[in-house]
């Protein structure tokens, strides 16, 4: 039988960004799958939508760094189960500087912000390329476009959660389907609707709340690239401009004229 609501998706739905989506999405008709590392949140917030939306909402304890939650979520994305969306809003915080990192924990950063994000975002390509429809939405830190700034690894995790959606982009051709990269700035971590969890007070940060509300608006839009705190997107063209003009001036054949005797 087939489906009258739209399904989606959420990786990552225990923090308060996966849990507004799982909000919003469920108020605008949406059923939901949350999968989320320490659910108790999730199923809280699952509470609150059943009784005051008609979603669906199924929360799974799933850990995306570790082979067998990634199994877990590979599986239920190539099911007979159909996804109209997927949120990948998988990642860990900053950890130590490179030479202070703990090797268990540089191998857990790695596996959620690197390995993790690559696998499900290919077995979501691959979802939405099957049915050819849908929208895949992979949320990065805009601290991937300039990685020294950050420390340890996370600045290169970012970079590549950023280069590989872009390359989702170039290699997802089927019109029906959309894939939206959206950046962050500095966001406040407190966890909506739980009043317990005091936000962050500092300046320049980003709520939440209006990062999602920010996020969905462009989805709507069909954005290729959100950036929900930059006011002027003509700085996101000039960059883009400057990045594909250096890649062409990389392409000259011989050594640049500093590096010949």
């Amino acid at each position: 039988m087939s489906r009258s609501k739209p399904r989606a998706l959420i990786v990552g739905a225990s923090c308060a960004i996966g849990l507004l989506y799982a909000d919003r999405l469920a108020r605008r008709g949406y059923d939901l799958v949350l999968l989320a590392c320490a659910p108790a949140r999730p199923n809280d917030l699952a509470t609150i939508l059943r009784r005051e939306t008609s979603a669906d909402v199924n929360v799974h304890a799933v850990d995306p760094s570790t082979e067998r939650g990634l199994a877990h979520i590979e599986t239920l994305l190539a099911g007979k189960e159909r996804f109209d969306l997927v949120v990948n809003n998988v990642g860990m915080p900053a950890g130590a500087m490179l030479v202070d990192e703990q090797p268990e924990r540089l191998d857990r950063l790695l596996n959620m912000n690197v390995r993790a994000f690559a696998r499900l975002s290919a077995a979501a390509a691959k979802h939405m390329a099957k049915r050819g429809e849908g929208a895949i939405v992979n949320l990065a830190s805009a601290i991937g476009l300039a990685p020294g700034l950050a420390t340890g690894a996370q600045g290169a995790g970012k970079a590549f959660a950023i280069a590989l959606t872009r390359t989702m982009q170039a290699e997802l051709t089927e019109p029906g389907v959309h894939v939206q990269l959206v950046l962050t700035a500095a966001t406040r971590t407190d966890i909506w609707p739980f009043p317990i969890c005091e936000p962050e007070l500092l300046p320049g940060m980003m709520t939440a709340a209006d990062l999602v509300d920010a996020a969905l608006i462009g989805l709507d839009r069909r954005e290729a690239i959100t950036i929900p705190s930059l006011e002027d997107t003509g700085r996101w063209s000039c960059h883009d401009r400057a990045q594909r003009a250096l890649l062409s001036a990389l392409l000259s054949g011989e050594p640049a004229r500093r590096y010949r005797d």
